[in-house]
């Protein structure tokens, strides 16, 4: 179920998460895209009481496992830890999902891979970003974060920060580029010193004044134009990179003991990397050198399981330019469920 945002003239709706707002709630129902029930049980009491407001569940991103005693890909496991820390949350009649308090981006991402395994629901994610330049706390950019949830499946995203300036510089950086919903996670007194650029959901601490200067059209909203349609976004999970469907791919560089050093070699002769997996230890080494991906990252195997292992670990998007070609449907699949992009 879509949560109904920006329904018209760019104005925000509120995301009521405090059951001392239901009251406000039945006095400017137009005012609200959603309500964020504590608990299941809450969740079905809220949706009877709310009607036909969709009410969804909270579900706080589990801690990453330890590397030094953790079975490898490192990935794999948290993705399985996350399906054992949601399983037993999740509601049949719970109308989306938000996740929050991931501590890193790649964790996130596993987040929403796991969801989406156990459920077709609506999820909204969170990210908090760190300083006035767009970066999450682990230094990925919020458009390169941004630009892979809107690929695998994330309706919406929420972002929070430390402090009105911060919040406002991400959100202009993100709006161009942002092809889902932009929200904000902000206290009622930001209101007067925050721009909301592109912004079709507030989660704030909700009071009668806030509620009051969206109906009177009080909060500081801007458009800006979606820009760089005529690029592709093929974040490397923690940058981000626009590059056109003729870009210039590496030969094959097998992950082998000395990747790091032909990923430092290739770096001058071509636009994106091509890594070839022909082994599930070259998986694990994926995962283990993603901090060297500075291109975009063309992935390619003979197995189409060990493709998959490889787009499950990658926190960017993937480019498919045919190597070793897989079935039609097989790459429909990856395009969809983890945002794979064919050239």
């Amino acid at each position: 179920m879509d949560i109904p945002l920006c329904q018209s003239e760019h104005k925000p709706q509120l995301l009521l998460n405090d059951p001392a707002a239901i009251s406000l709630y039945h006095t400017a129902p137009e005012q609200f895209a959603g309500a964020l029930a504590p608990n299941a049980e809450l969740c079905d009491a809220w949706a009877e009481e709310l009607a036909p407001l969709p009410v969804g569940l909270a579900l706080e991103c589990p801690p990453e496992p330890d590397a030094e005693h953790c079975e490898r890909p490192i990935t794999m496991h948290y993705i399985e830890q996350c399906k054992e820390v949601f399983r037993p949350l999740l509601h049949d009649d719970a109308a989306f999902y938000y996740l929050h308090g991931a501590p890193t981006f790649p964790a996130l991402r596993a987040a929403v891979l796991a969801l989406g395994d156990l459920c077709g629901r609506t999820v909204i994610a969170e990210l908090q970003v760190e300083d006035d330049e767009g970066h999450l706390p682990d230094g990925t950019d919020v458009r390169a974060a941004i630009g892979v949830l809107q690929r695998i499946g994330v309706t919406t995203v929420l972002i929070s920060a430390h402090d009105p300036e911060s919040l406002t510089q991400a959100l202009e950086i993100a709006a161009p580029y942002a092809r889902l919903s932009l929200g904000v996670c902000m206290h009622a007194d930001w209101l007067s010193q925050t721009t909301l650029y592109n912004t079709e959901v507030i989660m704030p601490d909700i009071t009668e004044a806030f509620v009051a200067a969206l109906r009177g059209n009080q909060v500081a909203c801007k458009t800006l134009p979606r820009d760089h349609d005529d690029f592709i976004c093929a974040p490397d999970g923690k940058h981000a990179h626009f590059i056109a469907p003729t870009i210039d791919i590496s030969d094959e560089i097998e992950c082998g003991p000395h990747l790091d050093e032909d990923l430092i070699e290739a770096e001058d002769d071509s636009g994106a990397f091509k890594l070839l997996l022909e082994t599930e230890e070259d998986v694990i080494t994926l995962e283990e050198s993603r901090y060297m991906i500075s291109r975009p990252l063309c992935l390619c195997a003979e197995s189409a399981d060990l493709l998959e292992q490889g787009l499950r670990v990658f926190p960017g998007l993937a480019l498919y330019d045919g190597t070793w070609e897989q079935e039609d449907a097989v790459i429909s699949y990856f395009e969809t469920k983890y945002g794979m992009i064919r050239l």
